[in-house]
């Protein structure tokens, strides 16, 4: 992810024990150092995002107390022999 969302990670980070108190299991917004809303669903969440801030980076990010690793797949595998 770079330093691309940095900020927004941080902001997340600082906030983490607040944000698990009133928002586990929903997604949130944040823009730079401002946690915007909370929301129920993930599309919900990038609906708001887009429509309010417009076509800028910013974090949708579902608060857990055990974040779940990521992992991704690709198609593209090849096999070695």
């Amino acid at each position: 992810m770079s330093d691309l969302l940095s900020s927004e990670l941080k902001t997340y980070e600082q906030n983490f024990e607040s944000l698990v108190g009133t928002n586990e299991g929903k997604y949130v917004v944040i823009h730079g150092s401002r946690v915007l809303g909370s929301f129920d669903s993930q599309l919900d969440a990038i609906t708001w995002g887009y429509r309010e801030l417009g076509n800028v980076p910013f974090l949708v990010k579902q608060v857990l107390k055990v974040d779940a690793p990521l992992s991704f797949m690709s198609n593209l595998l090849e096999v070695w022999q």
